[in-house]
């Protein structure tokens, strides 16, 4: 009885140190991550990021054009997520103004729109951090937007973690059309 009493103890103040931590301020551009990312993956060390400024990228969203050598060599696009309400992924839908839990995320290609990295950098959910898994996330590395992408059948389903899981292939999917409208223009 008194480990059960430590327990749920622990459970909750983890709770409250979580939600005291949350902080659902602005999206941020994680420079040292992405330019880690396109030195590693596209070998290129000189280069600029320029933002893409359309009204078809909406908020919380950001696209940029990686630039070197006057040229186009990839894209990065950097989200923020929905993943489950304030209060875990079974608290009431219906409630007026709740905060949504989130992670953010990005993912780099090359020059013609295909994925060669995605890595989340700020996971605020209380749940579903399966996601964030290395081996998980390198299922999207290749995709280029032109096919369709299922959950547990294109991409292996993750226990605990199906909302995330859902959201991030539904976003991705989305941001691939995205780039490859400005790729085909």
């Amino acid at each position: 009885m008194i480990k059960k009493t430590i327990f749920i103890f622990f459970l909750t103040v983890s709770w409250f140190v979580i939600i005291g931590l949350k902080s659902s301020g602005e999206l941020k551009l994680p420079s040292d991550k992405i330019n880690k990312t396109i030195r590693k993956r596209l070998g290129d060390f000189s280069f600029d990021l320029i933002s893409v400024d359309s009204e078809s990228v909406i908020y919380p969203t950001l696209l940029y054009r990686i630039v070197a050598d006057n040229s186009t060599s990839g894209y990065v696009y950097v989200s923020r997520l929905n993943s489950c309400r304030a209060g875990g992924c079974d608290a009431n839908p219906m409630m007026q103004n709740a905060e949504f839990e989130y992670f953010d995320y990005f993912f780099v290609t090359d020059s013609t729109g295909k994925i060669i990295n995605v890595k989340i950098f700020n996971y605020q959910a209380t749940h579903g951090h399966q996601v964030m898994s290395r081996g998980w996330l390198k299922q999207f590395i290749g995709f280029q937007g032109y096919q369709s992408l299922n959950y547990g059948t294109d991409i292996q389903a993750v226990s605990g973690a199906t909302i995330s899981a859902k959201a991030i292939i539904g976003d991705i999917q989305d941001a691939e059309k995205l780039i490859l409208g400005f790729i085909n223009r």
